[in-house]
This record gives structure tokens, sequence and C-alpha cells, in this order.
């Protein structure tokens, strides 16, 4: 089946605010104005997926600490600012992704035989706004049209304002109105036009929202949590919400990171996990992970991986383990036919897991100790564990105990393992409740970052465009480069990690 990956000639991009003159930089005045739906919707949904290695690996995965970087003069690990590297994920929602759904939403909104798309173009748009906050804090969102320049909104009424949109556009899903355009299943990459999947998804999506506030606003993450329960979130891996790539594409993913470039190897935080939870070896462990065969540890008993954050690397960091070239694992194999790989949105684990929490909370029933075994055993089966070795590791899994902040750090870093490899929601989690325990770089902060020594990253800055163009658009105490600090906590991320003791936060509850 032929998917569209490509630009989309004969589209015309709406212009969207975040640089001066953008309506006349982004505007192709020989195109048509009306792709197909299926189309501008697959270019839609794959936008995330552009550039990983600049957008998500860089930051997001070595900030999680699920990869290390073994390039020597590539600083981000030590939470160095890159502004062509960090462009190219600003540029690529506000200019391509959100240009792309206000076309969408131009050329077929006001039709009401393209409602369901609509909903699920809703949702979807939710979704990438929310991947952006995690990044930045506020963002240009309600006056988002033609305008070259529109003030930063703060991230509380965004996220509102979010709330409302995935609770009105589930709501207004008709899945059996016969009367209703139906999307070509090959076109919609995600969930193949079913619409009950895309409900269950934007409730997801709900659930995780509701748990990133949980700490900033409990009241309002209790309200949201508990909707989008009832309303029905993801009830298996077959709800996994992942965006392929094709084989006939070049995407720079992780297999050329790790295997090709020789850029990254795994995390030693994140090996060190496969060991800690148990008297086992993890069970995915070498589903995802082992050395390459030239690596004189090939063969070794145990995985190990590079601590993060070097200035001057080992000479022998390229020799721990790395991505396994002969895994199983769907989300690096694709379908061993035209796809060739999986990126993650949601996966159905998480869904459990954040499900474990708003019962830890008291906010949902349900036992939080069963609920998080449920968790690691929807990984185990994504992943492609054998049931009776998924078993073993469970059993072995204390229950929850102690303290409600340490049955957290307990649910939190079981989640942390089962998340691998969406570093973009693992670093969500850390910040917002400093679980599990990652390292600050080994060879310290570096002197060009703006993170305080001995202090934790906590957001990515706007990129200098920004500066440049719309400073007097920018949040009052971040529109300059020297105050729109990488160290400036987002809405929801309430407390420093220094502050703890034992081990645990006193935040969280």
């Amino acid at each position: 089946m032929k998917k569209v990956l490509m630009l989309l000639t004969g589209v015309f991009f709406i212009a969207v605010s975040c640089t001066e003159n953008f309506e006349e930089m982004n505007t192709n005045r020989n195109a048509v104005t009306a792709p197909q739906p299926g189309q501008l919707f697959n270019r839609i949904v794959t936008t995330p997926v552009f550039d990983y290695q600049r957008n998500v690996n860089l930051y997001a995965d070595f900030y999680a600490q699920y990869w290390a970087n073994t390039v020597s003069g590539f600083e981000s690990g030590r939470y160095e600012y890159v502004d062509g590297w960090a462009f190219t994920g600003w540029n690529a929602f506000f200019v391509d992704g959100l240009a792309n759904i206000k076309s969408l939403q131009r050329i077929y909104g006001d039709d009401p035989f393209y409602n369901n798309l609509m909903q699920v173009l809703e949702i979807w748009e939710v979704s990438e706004w929310a991947r952006m906050l995690a990044y930045y804090g506020d963002l240009p969102y309600f006056e988002n049209g033609f305008a070259s320049k529109v003030p930063y909104n703060s991230e509380r009424d965004i996220y509102y304002d979010l709330f409302d949109r995935l609770n009105n556009a589930v709501n207004a899903i008709n899945s059996n109105d016969a009367n209703q355009f139906i999307m070509p299943s090959a076109d919609d990459l995600i969930y193949g036009w079913d619409l009950e999947k895309w409900k269950r998804f934007g409730n997801s999506m709900r659930l995780r929202l509701a748990m990133r506030i949980s700490n900033v606003d409990p009241g309002k993450a209790q309200t949201e949590a508990a909707a989008a329960i009832n309303a029905g979130v993801m009830q298996s891996n077959d709800d996994v919400a992942h965006i392929p790539a094709w084989v006939n594409g070049f995407y720079d993913y992780l297999r050329n990171m790790a295997i090709f470039w020789d850029n990254i190897r795994c995390s030693k935080t994140f090996t060190d996990m496969m060991y800690s939870q148990t008297s086992m070896e993890d069970p995915r462990a070498r589903i995802w992970f082992n050395y390459k065969e030239s690596s004189p540890m090939f063969g070794s008993e145990t995985l190990e991986g590079v601590e993060n954050g070097y200035n001057i690397l080992p000479a022998d960091a390229n020799d721990f383990a790395t991505m396994n070239e002969s895994t199983t694992y769907i989300g690096f194999t694709g379908n061993d036919a035209e796809i060739d790989h999986y990126q993650p949105v949601m996966l159905y684990a998480e869904v459990i897991f954040l499900q474990a929490e708003a019962a830890l909370r008291g906010w949902t029933g349900g036992d939080p100790t069963s609920i998080m075994q449920d968790g690691i055993r929807a990984s185990m089966e994504f992943v492609g564990v054998e049931p009776a070795a998924a078993t073993a590791y469970i059993n072995e899994i204390p229950a929850l105990s102690g303290s409600n902040e340490a049955q957290l750090k307990q649910l939190i870093t079981q989640k942390y393992i089962a998340n691998f490899p969406n570093g973009r929601e693992a670093w969500v989690d850390f910040r917002r409740t400093d679980y599990p325990d990652l390292t600050l770089p080994i060879e310290g902060v570096s002197s060009a970052a703006t993170v305080a020594a001995g202090t934790y990253v906590k957001r990515v800055r706007y990129p200098d465009n920004a500066f440049n163009t719309e400073a007097d658009m920018l949040p009052a105490d971040q529109n300059t480069i020297d105050t729109n600090r990488m160290d400036n906590r987002l809405w929801w991320d309430i407390a420093d990690t220094k502050t703890k003791s034992n081990g645990l936060m006193n935040s969280n509850f």
C-alpha cells in the first residue's frame, strides 16, 4: 500500500504567526488550493518525525537519559543550546504542521460532510500543541492566524483550552454516521480511520495532560483525569499511536544514529535500570540493546551504557551497548515490509501507568500496584517478550509500599522503562515528578549553557528568530536571550530536584 510522505506540491500553506513576513514567505503563489484530505492529513501526522536527531535525540532523548552522546563537539548533553538544531522543530511545527492543519480546516471545515475529519484533526492538533508546550512553555496560541506577530499566551490558559477542545472533539465524532466523509484507511497513518480508536486516543491525551498539571493545579487535574478515564481511554496495544516511516525514505531515526553513524550509545542510567529492579535482567533489555560485533564487549553477560554529559568522550565510548541490530521490537523493525520503523506518540503502557498514578492519588478506583503490573505486562507484550519471561519479571517487582512519594518513585521508574523510546514524554515525567533518578552531566553543565551548575535542564529556549522578530510578543520575563534560560521551570514543574531528601521529593502530593 502506497503512502505519501513527500512534500505536497500543490498545497497552499496558510500563513501562521511566529516570524516576520510569515505569510509572504510561506505562500506558494502558483499552488492549487484543494489537496485531497487524506494527502494533506498524511503530511500533517508525519510532521513530528521530521529531522528526529535535531528535534528529539539531541535534546529530549539525552535529557531523559535513554541515550548518551558519542560525538565530540555535540554538547547538548551538557545542556548547550544550538539554534540551528532546535529551530528545526519549531519551524516544522509552525511553518509546516500547523500551517497544513489550518489549510485542511480552511478548505473543508465549513462542510458538515467533513465533521468527523475535523474532529480527528482537532485531536491531533491538540497533541501537537502539547508536544510543543512540553519543550518551550508559553506559546503564541489563541491568535494564531494570518498576523505576522501575535502575543504568547500562558501555559495555564492554553492547557485549559486544550482540555475543552479534546472533550468537544471526542464527543462530536459520530462513527455511525454513514453520510460522513470516510478517509481511505491507507491515508490515516495512525489508526486506518478507526474513529473509535481516535476517540480513545483523544481521551488518553486528555489523561496525559491532566497528570502533567497534577502538581500545579490538582483540582483541575483530578477532574480532567477522571473524566478522561470514564469516557474511555486506550484498551490494548492495538490502540498504540505511533507514526510509520517508510523503507524508501531517508529517516535519521535511532538505527542511523546508533548503528550507522555511531552518534549515540545507550545511557548508563537506562541500562543500569535493566538490572536494578529485580534480581534478573529486564527481558526487554536484549530486545532493545546489544553490542556491535566489532565491540570488545560483544558477548558480555550484562549491558553497559555510556554516562551522559561528557565534554571529552572516553576513547572506548562506541564500544558500549547500542541499539540491537537484530531486534524484533516493532518500533525498531516496522512491519518487516514497507514500514522501516515506528516513532511513538503514545504507548498503551503509558496510559495504564497514568491510570495507576491517578489511583495512587486517590482520584480513581483500583489498586495502584495491580494497575502498575498491568502496565509492565502491556509493555512486555508490545516489545515482544515471551509471556513466561514477562511473568517471571513482574512477579519479582515489589508491591508499591511506603509513603506516597516512595510509591510514586517506584511507579514512575517502571513507567520510564516502559515508555522507552519516547524520550519526549520521559523528560516530561522527570521534570514533573523528579523521578526516576537521573544524573547531572558527568563533566558538569557547560559554561555556555543557560543552566546553572548543579541544575537539571528544564526546557528548550525559544529560537533566536523569535527574539529577532517578535521580542515584544514574548513573555515579559523571558523576552531577551539572557532571561530566556533553559533552567526556567515550566508552569507545571513546581519543584527543584535538588530538594530531594533520602531520594524523595515532598512536592508531588
